[in-house]
Formats: structure tokens, sequence, C-alpha cells
């Protein structure tokens, strides 16, 4: 994963907002919340973005979802912030990943914040995950859970929660946690129901049927048809000969466990720099089993170019007996050609972006070149149908596409993280576009919000957070898996 960042903020009262901290409120509900992001119990996603400096360190901010999408009740969380443990300290890395679920079953969207870098004691990069529970009026108090694995070497932990997932991965009805831990056990399960003091109903080491798993990011989602929630690890097992990058399939239910071969991926051979996921999960055939696409918008020794590859799914997992499809910008239908340094696949998410109920798939190309500008950035959007994605129907977005804000410039890398979720609640997902734009002279992260509709995603009626991030690296989003 990459480290963290933001944007955020449409108007004036959104400064405001920043800088009012809101309480938790005692739970009311027995019933678990229906929405993994729903904070306040309001019935409507709250949109979160990581990075951004706090002092010495990093920061997380949230939009509270409104009928018509994020609106302008914005929090802002650090180590500093009333109620939540630790303190700032360079080099926590407080906000490096994230993601969301109602952990505690009290009807409320509680929010997870790794801190990799954290020290606990004398023991440097431990690490930790920071619990930020929701209520009636937002997100409030904060509880941390440690890496479970004592350390291999004096004085060194394994940097737990370079990335983290949640999702129903035992199957016993509640929410767990899977975080990546640089230790032999790869990636540590954490089992739910959590509590508020610190407790959690047990954990396993998912590293067990490896020679040494390296884990690099996780996705969470439904591959096969029961209710448990799937994991897919990207990475590489060190104890074989090769050590290839490959992704892992981890079959939910009880006695959740690696049921599946390694899917082989072209390493990249560390040329990951963008800011977005790129792994993510969605039915883009409809078929009820949950295809895996992976994008390599960094590839070498394609110069770059960049590309993505799906694997559908089956009853037990990936289809290995259907061959993979890869889709680059010369694909039939596909808008642009590939280009030295476009990045296609530097990010990518999966939604149902016109409601016909198959999942599509945003594709981001940071580096792409617009209008004799250099990294301007440009979005893709494949469209699920009977048989899978395809380039039939695929349209493109950019600074220049009609309604969004802003031109196309040098640098702006639009499409540097995407997301799909239906923040309208309309049944349609809407098109999150992460980009490094200029405004009022000074460099901003900026976050486009375009919306879904019948005939796909549109830039009519888009929105637009911004905030002075003169302070920033830059912004990340990130998609939790929806439930």
């Amino acid at each position: 994963m990459p480290s963290s960042r933001t944007v955020l903020a449409a108007a004036a009262a959104l400064a405001t907002a920043l800088c009012t901290p809101l309480l938790v409120a005692p739970a009311a509900s027995a019933a678990p919340a229906k929405l993994a992001d729903d904070f306040n119990g309001d019935g409507y996603r709250d949109l979160v973005m990581l990075g951004g400096t706090h002092g010495k360190d990093g920061r997380v901010t949230v939009v509270y979802g409104t009928s018509t999408g994020p609106g302008t009740r914005v929090q802002t969380i650090h180590q500093d912030s009333a109620g939540i443990p630790g303190a700032v300290e360079e080099g926590d890395q407080w906000g490096f990943a994230a993601t969301t679920a109602d952990l505690d079953r009290d009807g409320y969207a509680d929010l997870v914040v790794a801190s990799p870098g954290e020290a606990v004691g004398d023991v440097q990069m431990r690490g930790g995950l920071t619990v930020v529970w929701g209520g009636s009026k937002g997100l409030g108090s904060g509880t941390v859970f440690h890496s479970p694995i004592a350390p291999e070497y004096a004085g060194s932990g394994d940097s737990f929660g370079e990335d983290v997932v949640a999702g129903d991965f035992d199957g016993d009805g509640d929410q767990d946690l899977a975080a990546v831990s640089h230790s032999r056990a790869g990636v540590v399960l954490l089992e739910g129901p959590f509590t508020r003091t610190g407790g959690k109903a047990g954990w396993q080491r998912l590293g067990e049927d490896y020679g040494y798993l390296n884990a690099s990011q996780l996705t969470a989602g439904r591959v096969t048809a029961d209710a448990a929630t799937d994991l897919y690890i990207l990475g590489s097992d060190l104890g074989v000969g090769d050590g290839d990058m490959g992704a892992f399939f981890h079959r939910g239910g009880a006695g959740f466990a690696r049921v599946a071969g390694r899917l082989p991926v072209p390493d990249d051979l560390g040329h990951q720099v963008g800011g977005g996921t790129i792994t993510t999960v969605g039915d883009f055939d409809k078929d009820g089993y949950g295809d895996l696409a992976i994008g390599r918008g960094y590839e070498q020794p394609d110069a770059e170019r960049g590309y993505v590859t799906v694997q559908y799914g089956g009853p037990s997992g990936p289809d290995t007996a259907r061959k993979p499809v890869k889709f680059t910008q010369d694909t039939a239908g596909v808008p642009g050609g590939v280009e030295n340094g476009d990045h296609f696949g530097s990010s990518v998410s999966a939604g149902d972006v016109n409601g016909d109920g198959y999942a599509d798939l945003a594709i981001g190309a940071s580096g792409e070149d617009l209008a004799g500008k250099r990294d301007a950035g440009m979005v893709t959007v494949l469209l699920g149908r009977a048989g899978g994605l395809s380039g039939t129907g695929a349209k493109a977005y950019d600074q220049d596409t009609s309604g969004v804000a802003g031109g196309i410039e040098h640098d702006d890398y639009f499409g540097w993280s995407v997301k799909l979720t239906d923040y309208t609640r309309d049944g349609r997902a809407d098109l999150l576009v992460d980009t490094n734009d200029w405004l009022d002279n000074s460099r901003h992260g900026m976050i486009h919000l375009l919306k879904g509709s019948s005939a796909g995603t549109t830039g009519t009626g888009s929105k637009t957070f911004t905030v002075n991030t003169l302070k920033l690296s830059y912004t990340t989003l990130f998609g939790p898996f929806p439930h």
C-alpha cells in the first residue's frame, strides 16, 4: 500500500467543521449496521480520506453523507484528537491504511485506522490498528489493537497494518479484520466481535500454508456464493524457489484458509508508486461469483504503459479453467491508445455504475498525457455484461469532461486513486477520482465525485472536495467491502 494522503471540502463551511471534534454516543442499537461506512447510523455512507499531516504525522478526514452524497459536515481525526489513544509522533504513519465495519454490532459502523510505523515501548515498527467507534453523533473515542505476533527480532516489530480489510471471514456473523504483518504470519486475522476495552474473539495466522508469506495488498469480497467474506492476498511466497508475485485466495467460512494455488501476477519490479488500490472484486458477468481485477499500471519492462487483468470466479473461488482476460488501451472499444507512461491500471475499483446488476470497473491512468499536458490523467470505466467485461461502451473521463471542475494541467494525475460506491443511495455507484491539482496558485489535493446514472457515469452534477494540501504528500481513497 502507498503511504497516506487526502483532499477535501468544497466550501468555506467545511473549514469550520474541520476544527470540531465529535464525541461518541452510547450504543443505541442491537442490530449490526446496514452499511459498512455509516458512522452515525443515518442511513447514508460517509466518505473517508487518508493523508495529510497533523504535527509530525498523519490524519484521517471524514465527510458525512446526506441524501445527495457527501455533505458539509467534516471531521478530522488524528492522535491528538480527544479520545484517540497514543500521541502524534514522527513516523507512526497513522492513516497509512484504513477500513470500516461495525465491529461491535451496535448498529454504527466503526473506522479502523492503521499505523504500521508505531513504536510500542522499546519495540520499533510494532504497528497497530486504532478502532474509532461510531455512534449516533458520529465517530468518537478509539481503542488500539496491537499485533498478537511476538517480535521475531529484539526491538523490531512486524509493521502491523500496512494494509487492513474487514469482513465476516469465518462466517460466524461478526465482522473480522485481516491485516498485513511483516512476520512469518504474513497476514493476521483478528476475529470479532470486538469490544471497546480491547477484547476480541480470537486470532489466527494466515501464513501457515506458505513457506514465508510476504503480503503487500489485501482485497475482501464475496467470490463464492456463500455468505462469508473471501480474501485475496497480493504478494509472494518467499519460501518457494521463485518467490514470484501472485494473488492467493482464502475462502471464507468455518476453517477459513487458503484453498487455491497462486494466480500468477507479473511483478512490477518495485515500481508501484501510485496512490490507488490495485486489486478489487466485483461480479462483472453477474453469474453469482466474484471476479478479481488487478491493475498493473507500473509494469516493467513495458515502459509503464500499464494494463489490467481479470480472473473470473467460480463456485470454489477463482475459475482457473477460465483464462484471465487482459485489458489495455489498445483493447477494442477502450478509449485512447497504449503509450509510454500512461500507468493504465494505476488504480482500480468495482461497482455498478448504471444499476443493471452487473459490476463495472473503473481504471485509473494517472500518467495519461492529454491536450499537450504531461501526466494530466484519465479514468476509464468498463461495463459489465453477460460474459464479462469488454471494451464495448467503455467511456473515459478527465478534467475536461463536462461538469467536472478544474481543467487539464501538467501533473494533475487524475485517477491517482479511484473508488466506486453508491453515496446517493440510488442503486448506482458514484465514481470518486483523486487528483493532484492546482487551485488559487497553490498545490491542492482534489477529489471529484461523478454520479452514477442509468446511462452510466456522468460529470453532470459532479461534486469536488478540496483542501489546501501544501503539507500533504498525496491523497488516498480506500474502498471497504460493502455489506
